[in-house]
């Protein structure tokens, strides 16, 4: 019996003192989703306004995109995940097509993560949007538009081909993809993105 506690303490020691592989701190996405449809190398973050993780990744990704190599196309794209997600990211596509997402987005996020607001229904958003000096019934009618129904379907084709399965996530060339929990931190998180960058540009040289 003594001999077998002493294997085991000894063991745990080995346990204990053994390297710690890490994680991988991105994906590398089946080749046969393609780079994307866009010449330059294009970076897309899948997000969620509901997300406190996208919340306080925003103001990072709109660092990183001010100093972002200008071959770089950089885009936000709502993930589709539940019907909750289905209505933020409608209200995102109808500022896009509204030509008002500068005035939309970050508001959109503050009051959910700062106000406390749920914007759980269209009426509400409707609401919200007022409040920001739009027209809210404007608004209203184009998350409901032709032109949101089709950018929505578009939206959830790249989020099933490129795996997304939570948020923040960042694609980068359509060929990459990290996230949150795989870079276990936003400083990592952009690294990797920069890095991918890097080599997806040395792919295309």
């Amino acid at each position: 019996m003594q001999r077998f506690i002493q294997a085991v303490v000894a063991a745990l020691c080995l346990l204990a003192f053994a390297p710690v592989v890490p994680a991988a701190d991105y994906r590398v996405i089946d080749s046969s989703a393609g780079p994307g449809d866009s010449e330059g190398i294009q970076v897309t973050e899948f997000f969620w306004y509901g997300c406190p993780h996208c919340y306080r990744f925003a103001p990072r990704i709109a660092q990183w995109e001010e100093s972002k190599p200008d071959e770089v196309e950089f885009r936000h794209i709502p993930a589709v995940l539940s019907e909750r997600w289905a209505l933020h990211g409608r209200a995102f596509f109808a500022a896009q097509a509204l030509e008002v997402l500068d005035e939309f987005h970050m508001p959109m996020f503050r009051a959910m993560h700062e106000d406390g607001k749920r914007m759980r229904s269209e009426e509400e958003i409707g609401e919200f949007v007022t409040s920001l000096g739009l027209d809210g019934e404007e608004f209203v009618s184009a998350m409901n538009s032709l032109g949101v129904n089709t950018r929505m379907q578009r939206a959830r084709d790249l989020q099933q081909t490129y795996g997304v399965s939570g948020t923040p996530s960042v694609v980068i060339d359509g060929r990459y993809i990290t996230s949150g929990s795989m870079a276990g931190n936003f400083d990592r998180m952009i690294e990797v993105i920069d890095e991918r960058v890097a080599a997806a540009r040395g792919e295309r040289d």
